[in-house]
């Protein structure tokens, strides 16, 4: 067989051209809506009875071409990657691999023969080319180049120095770990022999991924103790035949997956996976734009009382453990993120075929399991559905993790692996009998892991003591609090599950007792007593008695000190009560953004009456409608409003900058009416989105409990600047206005319209000195993404209410001002703002 024929079918899979050997004739399919080389084309057509002729020869059996059989060596020069080694290659070309280093570790006491120790690993390494195969590259596509046999040599290192310093020792394997593979030219497998003393070695095996997996692993491990023993017994080694190597995995794979089958099996994922959600777990630092490698482990058991009695429902169901397990790890993933749209990776051995059991090789591939979980769902219905799907994807395992990902991400981020974030790995290789080298006793040796290839990887293993759980996690994602709290919610939910597994997802408990107690009973331990029998006008008149001088209110160049401020608003309250307004009277006030409005405000309250906030860009017939609906007699207003209420009928309007020769002949002291809490304070109309908006009515109580909580929680001061940028008819808008002012803070105005416009509000925070500001988090979202470092320097609380915070917008935010404090308080109008 030429080279020419492997080097044409490789080029044609790149190209996404399918070949099939239907009856002895070779037929192409070509993609739709792709251009294809028509040199490459020609060249197909021209050499089909070359390309014929290996594939039969090199497939034996084309009738049955899931078998795999060995090609011949000396006429192949450019032998193609399998699929999972082609991602991990360009991987490895884009950010290095060092992250897909194993480590099998082994601590060895007893007199040791170093020279069966290098015959054994030696042996293994001519007997699997995999483990000599170095990885190139012709023009962009990479291909396999094996080495000769018997050049590989072991390291042996003099270790005495850390016979007193497990440290040291820790410290110099991870170094060992960590040194990248240069895969265009070394050997796939490193090992150093460390001599502690005569007695006591370490082995430090680092295999690099592209060349083995988890199943390898137990593979090497048997030969190993195989090799050393028959060595040091001066016998022959019982080891298997290898009929084929990973080469001719390689070949076959590139050929199999053609055709029809490719349809039916992309079909299925294409199907099943098209528009699948990215999992938005609570992070504790925001995620960088490239994540990086950088990880660490936690590790724990779960009892085996727990694992036997999942074991026993999972077979009553008809189902696995691992589907068990996997389907309560969704439930966990749902609780977290909020989702029920929750796709979580695992990883399958790849090995179907009896000829590939006993090699070395990167045969691993990765299913993405996606389901809803539904918290009216039973845990019971909610694991039928896992099963089905999980079994689903069993059955169409052949199709490799990464042409899955080619047909079903429209785009890439660097920030995040494609279709899942989390993997479970539940560990069931093939047993490792026990170790022993002659007289040599053997052990592993744990070295924590410093990497982590996804956001969060779980790995469990049955074994006697219980279920071994480890959570290799992303550390510029989560710290290690976090990870022990999601190992301790996942137990208890476990144990939820199988104390009544007929239980709705939704009712399944997952907090420690501790917790519960923490979370349901400490902390929402809230009750402070504030004064009852005072308004927040009593407080803003104490606050002008002690800061009289002290600046109120800003709005562009203009300012009112606290007692000129006082003194308008009672010259309003009494020209109010003048006009028969009482307690409890609704009146409405349309004006803009000013320092008028804040007069408006505190006037109407001071007269006992309550105000209703009109923004004068409501449309004529929703003022009318609300001026009707509170029965209003009068409405305060200014000059450029007042074309906006000339339709209202006989309301008396109250025009603030053309009668305040009227107002101003008012008293300027404090007005004598006895307020309660139980008094109506304001009234806001929602939008009326579901029919006519609705007033939502609330109390001096009630705005004094919320003002009263926020001075408590926030501790606002004198130091302080708040701008007030949220339109009066928005529930938030009642503390930007009023909190300040009982406290001695500043109370800034933006210019109407000024909202909207990020350059300007980014001006009047820098230029004020604001240090408190709301935003609804869709508006927060547009602010952000042009703030450049050193910008809004005076901030430090950020408020959000209006609409849900999402994970998107903290991640934003703290990229962008990691010094602030982001505060979430949605919460709806009726309940006296958040």
């Amino acid at each position: 067989m030429s080279n020419k024929a492997i080097e044409l079918l490789y080029l044609a899979k790149q190209s996404k051209i399918d070949i099939v050997l239907s009856d002895g004739q070779l037929q192409l399919k070509l993609p739709k809506n792709t251009s294809i080389d028509k040199n490459l084309l020609q060249d197909l057509k021209d050499s089909k009875e070359v390309i014929v002729d290996f594939l039969k020869n090199n497939l034996r059996n084309t009738s049955n071409q899931n078998k795999i059989a060995r090609f011949d060596r000396n006429s192949v020069s450019k032998i193609p990657l399998s699929y999972s080694q082609e991602r991990l290659w360009f991987i490895d070309r884009l950010e290095g691999s060092v992250q897909y280093h194993m480590t099998p570790i082994l601590r060895l006491k007893g007199e040791l023969n170093g020279k069966a120790v290098e015959h054994a690993l030696k042996t293994i390494i001519d007997r699997h080319e995999i483990l000599r195969t170095v990885f190139c590259e012709d023009q962009g596509h990479g291909y396999q180049v094996i080495k000769e046999k018997g050049n590989w040599m072991l390291s042996e290192v003099d270790g005495s120095a850390f016979k007193e310093n497990y440290a040291a020792l820790q410290q110099y394997l991870d170094v060992l770990i960590k040194q990248p593979f240069d895969l265009s030219k070394d050997y796939m497998l490193r090992a150093h022999l460390i001599r502690i003393d005569d007695n006591d070695h370490v082995l430090a095996v680092i295999i690099h991924h592209i060349a083995s997996d988890g199943w390898s692993i137990s593979v090497l491990v048997k030969e190993v103790v195989e090799l050393y023993n028959s060595f040091n017994e001066n016998r022959p080694a019982a080891l298997p035949v290898l009929d084929v190597q990973y080469a001719d995995y390689s070949i076959w794979q590139r050929g199999f997956l053609g055709g029809e089958l490719f349809d039916r099996k992309i079909g299925y994922w294409k199907n099943k996976l098209e528009g699948v959600e990215i999992l938005q777990l609570p992070t504790d630092y925001a995620r960088p734009a490239v994540q990086s490698t950088r990880g660490a482990t936690i590790r724990s058991v779960i009892k085996k009382e727990v694992s036997i009695q999942l074991q026993a429902f999972s077979k009553q169901q008809g189902g696995t453990f691992f589907m068990a397990l996997l389907a309560a790890f969704k439930v966990l993933l749902s609780r977290y993120s909020g989702q029920q749209d929750i796709c979580v990776g695992t990883p399958i051995a790849g090995r179907q075929q009896q000829e590939l059991e006993g090699l070395i090789g990167f045969f691993v591939n990765t299913l993405a399991i996606r389901t809803e979980v539904n918290g009216e769902d039973t845990f019971t219905d909610f694991f039928q559905q896992v099963r089905k799907v999980t079994m689903e994807a069993f059955e169409n395992q052949e199709m490799p993790f990464e042409k899955i990902v080619d047909e079903v991400v429209k785009e890439r981020s660097l920030s995040r692996s494609p279709l899942f974030q989390v993997m479970m790995v539940y560990m069931n290789t093939p047993e490792v009998p026990e170790m022993r080298l002659g007289e040599i006793k053997l052990s592993k040796e744990n070295l924590e892991r410093t990497t982590a290839k996804f956001d969060i990887q779980v790995f469990l293993t049955d074994t006697p003591e219980g279920l071994s759980m480890i959570i290799e996690y992303c550390t510029d994602l989560f710290c290690d609090a976090s990870m022990n709290r999601m190992m301790g919610h996942f137990k208890e939910l476990l144990l939820s599950i199988i104390t009544d597994p007929l239980q709705k997802i939704g009712d399944l408990s997952m907090l420690p007792k501790a917790e519960e107690q923490q979370l349901l009973v400490e902390l929402n331990n809230t009750a402070r007593d504030y004064p009852k029998d005072k308004t927040v006008i009593s407080f803003f008149e104490q606050q002008v008695t002690k800061t009289p001088d002290a600046v109120a209110v800003i709005f562009e160049e203009e300012q009112f000190t606290y007692a000129e401020l006082n003194r308008l608003a009672n010259q309003l309250a009494h020209y109010l009560r003048s006009k028969s307004v009482k307690e409890e009277t609704l009146v409405p006030l349309c004006v803009e953004r000013s320092p008028q409005m804040i007069v408006g405000i505190w006037g109407i309250l001071k007269a006992g009456a309550a105000y209703v906030p009109i923004d004068p860009e409501y449309p004529e017939d929703r003022i009318s409608y609300m001026l009707e609906d509170t029965n209003a007699t009068l409405i305060i207003t200014s000059k450029d409003c007042l074309d906006k209420i000339s339709a209202t009928g006989n309301i008396e309007a109250i025009i603030l900058d053309k009668s305040f020769s009227l107002i101003s002949n008012e008293p300027v002291v404090n007005m004598d009416i006895p307020v309660s809490n139980n008094h109506l304070a304001y009234v806001i109309y929602t939008s009326g989105s579901t029919g006519k908006p609705k007033g939502a009515m609330n109390e001096h109580g009630a705005l004094s409990n919320r003002l009263f909580w926020a001075q408590d929680y926030f501790n606002l001061t004198h130091q302080d600047a708040v701008l007030q940028k949220t339109t009066f008819c928005f529930d938030v808008s009642v503390w930007e206005l009023i909190w300040p002012l009982l406290v001695g803070a500043r109370l800034v105005f933006a210019k109407p319209g000024g909202q909207k416009d990020n350059i300007y509000i980014k001006s009047v925070i820098e230029k004020n000195k604001i240090t408190v500001l709301h935003f609804v988090p869709s508006m927060l979202n547009v602010f952000l993404p042009d703030l450049r470092s050193g910008d809004c320097m005076s901030l430090n609380k950020v408020l959000c209410s209006g609409e849900s915070l999402k994970n998107s917008h903290v991640e934003l935010f703290k990229k962008k001002l990691p010094k602030v404090e982001l505060h979430n308080l949605y919460g709806p109008t009726e309940a006296a703002i958040d």
